[in-house]
């Protein structure tokens, strides 16, 4: 059978236009169909048949819970079906690796799930989206991309869900997983990868959204030099669901931070603003009852964290997720 390959629309600058063609900054985003997308990149045509679903046409900044959750439940219907052989969806960048993550824990499928974007907005001098568009698409083509779990493809890289970060605010050179590195690379219509997760995902994860309509909420609260209480104390005092804590350093927490936050009624989560590297357990978790967040990134743990507590409130396994996934 032959199969397509499903395109899923949710705008961002790849849907975007300026004013003028050297706009790069003040251009409105989610503007563009993705039918009008496609059709400004050429060579895609020996690549489909493909199907087409506008899901939403917004700034990936004011992606939400419930955009997540019924995302991933279009993507699972469509990779449920035989005549579907992989996903490309279009996305804002400022969110990607969210919802790339997001996607990678909560969707079942060993068939390939790209995400792809891009910097500059559509009409701009060398525009970036419809290359990074036939990109994914090819991606989502190569036989190897199989079983990779989600994976975000722009400017010629491959880099998986769970390690990826936007590290530059306008730079076509955005994406990068500081960590690890890529998984691989595009040349030539192929996908060459020299290296996979060894992290839990996709068909070997156990969360499931598909009859959820909300998640639990975890907030994420950010340390810095010669933080006072105020902002401790308002957070605790909302009584979230759970708290991403973002420390300096190795996650290093304030000690007047620590005192508020410190045997809270919701799980707390210690991770760090630094952007790369291992937050590890030291003694004082255990008094403060703090998690770490392994090598996620804050953002990233938030989401772990809302997904884990849909299974469970018990610290020991909601610990055992972080260095699982």
């Amino acid at each position: 059978m032959e199969t397509k390959i499903a395109l899923i629309g949710t705008g961002g600058t790849i849907a975007g236009k300026g004013v003028s063609n050297t706009d790069l900054t003040g251009y409105t985003a989610g503007i563009l169909g993705l039918d009008e997308i496609l059709a400004s990149v050429p060579g895609t045509k020996p690549y489909g048949p493909y199907t087409y679903t506008q899901f939403s046409n917004i700034e990936s900044s004011d992606i939400t819970v419930n955009h997540w959750l019924e995302l991933s439940k279009l993507v699972q219907k469509l990779v449920n079906r035989d005549d579907i052989g992989g996903v490309v969806i279009t996305h804002g960048t400022d969110s990607m690796e969210e919802t790339a993550y997001f996607l990678n824990l909560t969707v079942h499928t060993d068939k390939p799930i790209v995400i792809t974007g891009s910097m500059r907005p559509a009409g701009a001098i060398s525009a970036d989206g419809p290359i990074n568009l036939l990109q994914a698409i090819q991606v989502a083509r190569t036989p190897s991309s199989v079983g990779k779990g989600v994976v975000v493809v722009l400017n010629g890289y491959i880099d998986g869900a769970r390690d990826v970060s936007k590290c530059n605010t306008t730079n076509v050179a955005t994406f990068d997983s500081p960590l690890v590195g890529h998984l691989g690379i595009v040349q030539d219509g192929i996908a060459h990868y020299y290296k996979a997760s060894t992290r839990r995902h996709t068909q070997d994860s156990v969360f499931d959204v598909s009859k959820l309509s909300e998640l639990p909420r975890v907030v994420i609260m950010t340390c810095y030099g010669g933080m006072d209480d105020m902002v401790p104390m308002s957070v605790v005092a909302t009584n979230p669901d759970g708290l991403i804590l973002t420390g300096l350093g190795h996650g290093t927490i304030p000690q007047n931070v620590r005192q508020i936050t410190q045997n809270a009624k919701f799980p707390t989560v210690r991770a760090s603003r630094t952007g790369s590297g291992m937050v590890s357990a030291v003694p004082q978790d255990a008094l403060a009852n703090y998690l770490v967040c392994d090598t996620l990134s804050p953002q990233k743990a938030r989401i772990l964290l809302m997904l884990g507590l849909t299974k469970t409130k018990n610290l020991k396994k909601l610990q055992q997720f972080f260095h699982e996934y």
